[in-house]
């Protein structure tokens, strides 16, 4: 549809990006001055340019613009690239030095961040981190990603590799964030990988939150190459990149928004579970629901207003004409799950059916017995 990210700025926080500089994967981000800066959080004032090339193949399934070869998901995104983690040790400063990034991902403007990451075992086992501790209010970089949701941007991280594992095949933090968009990984037919990390979150709630092509997912290598590689490393930037071209496309609405729009266009939404989530995403209809959040009427009148939209807690309706009306909610399978009849007197009827849906994007239909008013709404 055109849309590749441009005006959006992407943060990448990772291990290193090694080859950046060189690789011709990346040489349109320079030309066009898309790479905006680096900052290394792990030797200050340092080179993000080397020690290792991971955050080379994440950048590159975003950023990468070279047709025949190789593009990614928005290549015409801006970047900035933040080292937060040392990859020769794995140790706790490293849930600092991602908050620490965070918050300077947000006082620079970025739109979105990557996160490639996930924090479950250290090096001294004392630091370790436990199931309990998945819930969404206790590591220290979970709660850095909840809060950079909260700033208004879209944090989108790995699940994490662990779904062989026999006594830890669940997501890692920050992944198992209340805010966090947690991505897990599938092949090319769409079948979940072995090693895609499951949920639930200790508290419940369904993580990973969709899948994406996260084995055998091409990337640029060494530096001139281009080759695949496995991991949820490389699902979560296929949707940080698809996600900053929706965003694109629809300005007006927020992160969580935006989230909610690709969760509920996953072919998994009507029985999310914890291997598959909201299955895979389907930007089109996506698209389709958000750009089209407006009211139509077949004579260009309208029966009702309502507000906000989308909502959360509660909505205001108001009828503009006095006449009895019909009014039926339909999900986006196309299924009728309330109706009921609507006039001045009862309109807290029809405000009490809206609040009461779960989080989802619906229709509502409101006729008379010669027009009609069709309204998509979105109940975050």
């Amino acid at each position: 549809m055109g849309y590749r990210g441009r005006g959006m700025v992407i943060a990448i926080l990772d291990g290193g990006f090694e080859y950046v500089d060189v690789h011709p994967a990346f040489d349109s981000l320079w030309q066009n001055d898309q790479i905006l800066g680096t900052k290394d959080f792990v030797h200050p004032g340092g080179s993000v340019f080397n020690e290792s090339s991971h955050g080379t193949a994440v950048l590159s399934t975003i950023g990468a613009n070279v047709p025949g070869q190789m593009i990614g998901t928005a290549p015409k995104a801006s970047f900035w690239l933040l080292r937060t983690e040392y990859v020769y040790s794995e140790n706790v400063i490293e849930e600092y030095n991602w908050v620490s990034a965070a918050e300077y991902a947000d006082s620079v403007g970025v739109d979105v961040i990557n996160s490639s990451l996930g924090y479950i075992d250290f090096d001294l086992p004392q630091w370790d981190h436990s199931y309990e501790d998945m819930d969404g209010s206790t590591n220290v970089v979970t709660i850095g990603a909840d809060i950079a949701a909260s700033k208004g941007i879209l944090v989108v991280n790995s699940a994490g590799n662990s779904g062989s594992s026999w006594t830890f095949p669940y997501i890692g933090a920050p992944a198992d964030g209340f805010d966090v968009f947690s991505i897990g990984a599938v092949d090319g037919s769409g079948n979940r990988a072995s090693f895609s990390s499951v949920g639930p979150t200790y508290d419940g709630r369904i993580k990973p939150d969709i899948m994406a092509m996260g084995q055998g997912t091409a990337v640029a290598s060494g530096t001139s190459s281009f080759g695949t590689s496995s991991g949820t490393s490389f699902s979560s930037p296929v949707i940080a990149g698809m996600s900053t071209c929706l965003w694109q496309a629809n300005p007006t609405y927020t992160n969580l928004e935006i989230k909610e729009a690709i969760k509920q266009s996953g072919d998994n939404v009507f029985a999310p579970d914890e291997y598959y989530g909201y299955g895979i995403p389907d930007y089109e209809l996506a698209n389709s629901v958000l750009t089209n959040l407006s009211s139509k009427l077949s004579n260009g009148t309208q029966f009702l207003k309502l507000s906000p939209n989308p909502f959360t807690d509660a909505v205001n309706i108001k009828l503009l004409m006095d006449t009895v009306l019909q009014a039926e909610v339909f999900d986006l399978a196309g299924r009728k799950i309330a109706s009921t009849e609507l006039n001045r007197n009862n309109i807290n009827r029809l405000s009490a059916i809206l609040t009461q849906l779960d989080p989802g994007f619906y229709v509502l239909n409101v006729s008379s017995k010669s027009d009609y008013q069709s309204i998509k709404i979105i109940k975050n």
